[in-house]
Parts: C-alpha cells; structure tokens; sequence
C-alpha cells in the first residue's frame, strides 16, 4: 500500500545464448562467489532493520473561513461586512500561514495523515493544499458538512501515495438543545498487516464553564467509546489512533474515562494518552491566561506502541510543535501561541492552538 518507490525491485535480466561447457563453468563459479560473497555480507550485516517514517499530524487551525456566505450557517462574522472584517487578503495570509506550519513541520519527513479542526468547508481544504509550499504532497481531502451552527467541521488530509483509505465515516454527536461537529475517522492501510483506524474530534466547547459543558464532551465521549467497541468485535488487533481538540485535558473525566472503560483487550487494546506526560510537565498547546491547557491530543492503542510489529510509534511518543515564531510574547501572560484575532482584533499569526505531531515507523 505504501509507495513502492520505497521498495526498489529486484530485476533480473536473463540471456537466452546458449552457452559452451566451459563459459558454462565459468559463470557458475562466478555465480558462486558472488553468492558466498552475498551471504558473508548479510551475515555481517545483521542490524536492525530500515525503518521509514512517516508523520500524523493535529491541528486545530482557528477558524478556517473562505469569505463566500454560507446561507445556512453562522457565517457572518467571517465575511468582509462583519465586525472582523474578513476578506481576500486575509484569507489569503492565513493560507499561506498555515501551509508553511504544515511545510516546516513535513521538512524531513513524509505525512501520513494531517487532521485538522475549525474547518469551514472542502474549498478551504483545496485552497490550502493548492499552496506553494504543500502542491508538491499528493494529498486527498476527506470532509464531511456536520451540523455544527458555525458550520465548522474536522477534516484530514491524506497522503495518497503512503497510504490507501478504503473507508471514511463520521459519528454524529447528539446534544440536547444545541449542535456541535460530528466525529470524522478513517480505516487506512500502511502495509498489507492490519489497518489503522483514526478518529478527529473536536469535541463541544467549554463555553458557559468547563463544569456547566462537560455534559456534553462526555456525550461526545460515549459515542466515540461505542464505535471503538464495535470495531474491536471485528478487528480484534486493529490498531486505532484518537487525536483531536477535546475542550478538556488529559486529566478530565471526558477524556480520562476513554481510557478506563474494560470491555477492551488490555494486551492489545488498551488506549494510552501520549499527551498526559505532556501535559503534566507543564507543555501547553494553547493558554487560557495563565493557565496551560494541552486539550490537542493523540490517544492511541496500545499494540501501536509495540516495536517488534510491523509499524508502530516511533518512541512512543507524541509531540507539541512550538517554534518561537508560532508563538506571542503577551506581556502579562508570556508566550502564548500567535492566533488571528486577539481581544476582538485581527493580529495576522497562525492559530490559537498550536499543532501535535507523532510519527509511524514501518519496516
């Protein structure tokens, strides 16, 4: 499934001239030297093998807008009439702002799967993967309108030539009395071994207090926990990979209780927070003042972190990208990532959040 580009093949070119008895035994003994040479080389040479990375990125990119109105979304303050006074320009920066975090970010390494969140629409996706620093990728798109008010959606974009995506699907998430964004995932394959299966959320918003929301992040929660149930009674020893923007971290019920639930295999299916060392060091992915909040995270299987299988995680980790440049130096709060628009005005950086990262590793 991976591109075979990364995999030369042997050729063998065979001459149909027959030949005498003795040219016959020359070859045979050069055949067989180059054979015993061949085998001694092996023989020294038996290290680990090549490993070939590719990375999985997340990204929440705060409010991915074109500038066309949406007639049955909230659109509005996205528009250049509005109060943020959005238009072409803009647009047009905040293109080039995020294709060349994604650029940096795949400077040495090749993607695999970008998940992003606050999304408006497939155009925006297009116009951001046309950008000149992402063209040279052959990325697909996969983006389903949910019912969120705003019309913000989750999407990922996918590297048609590492990976082949023969499903894609979204959970939509019931709450009483509002709409928030389905959850997007995909069943992948990297090699002809299991398939990977991978979940962007962005889960309802803490707005009117973490306390008063949290109903709904947990409604989000059981719905994710019943598919991943549902697809391990088919696929025992998929490996499943949960990144997104859950509005609450590591150490929050909604997201700690996807952790703890028992019906999984515990060899197997255990799922793991590669973002709870993070955040208890102090990281942050993106401040609500003072305070460090690392609500972007990766939650993954347990036989992902396996090195003796055919692809896994390299080091088991997971990764905030946080260059001095995606980030402000607030003179009350320190730095802080370097968003669109701060108190109400535009101030031209990136996001609010700043993107994860992990990396596969196949043999």
């Amino acid at each position: 499934m991976f591109n075979n580009s990364l995999f030369p093949k042997l050729r063998q070119n065979r001459q149909n001239t027959p030949l005498s008895l003795g040219e016959g035994l020359g070859v045979r003994s050069k055949l067989l030297a180059i054979c015993l040479l061949l085998v001694c080389a092996v023989a020294h040479a038996q290290g680990p093998p090549i490993l070939h990375p590719g990375r999985i990125i997340f990204y929440n990119v705060e409010n991915l807008f074109d500038t066309i109105n949406d007639p049955i979304t909230k659109d509005e303050e996205f528009l250049p009439q509005a109060r943020n006074a959005w238009n072409t320009q803009k647009y047009k920066l905040k293109l080039k702002h995020l294709s060349h975090v994604l650029a940096t970010m795949l400077d040495t390494i090749e993607p695999m799967v970008i998940g992003l969140a606050e999304i408006e629409n497939k155009k925006v996706l297009q116009d951001l993967i046309a950008q000149p620093e992402l063209k040279k990728y052959s990325f697909g798109i996969i983006q389903h309108d949910s019912p969120d008010e705003r019309g913000i959606d989750v999407a990922f974009l996918y590297n048609k030539d590492l990976i082949e995506v023969p499903l894609d699907a979204r959970l939509t998430v019931n709450l009483p009395g509002d709409k928030t964004r389905d959850i997007v995932y995909l069943k992948c394959y990297v090699n002809e071994g299991e398939p990977i299966w991978i979940f962007v959320n962005h889960w309802p918003s803490r707005w009117g207090g973490a306390a008063e929301s949290d109903g709904n992040r947990l409604a989000a929660e059981k719905v994710l926990q019943a598919k991943i149930e549902n697809l391990y009674q088919g696929e025992r020893f998929a490996r499943v990979i949960v990144m997104g923007d859950f509005n609450d971290n590591p150490t929050d019920k909604s997201v700690s209780q996807l952790l703890t639930k028992k019906s999984f295999d515990p060899k197997e299916q255990d799922l793991q927070n590669l973002m709870l060392p993070i955040y208890k060091s102090g990281q942050y992915t993106l401040k609500y003042k003072s305070e460090n909040d690392v609500f972007d995270q990766f939650i993954v299987s347990k036989n992902l972190l396996n090195f003796k299988t055919p692809y896994f995680i390299r080091s088991g980790t997971a990764h905030i990208y946080n260059p001095e440049w995606l980030l402000f130096k607030h003179p009350k709060y320190g730095w802080v990532p370097n968003r669109t628009y701060a108190s109400g005005k535009w101030v031209g950086g990136y996001s609010d959040h700043l993107p994860v990262y992990l990396d596969i590793v196949f043999k």
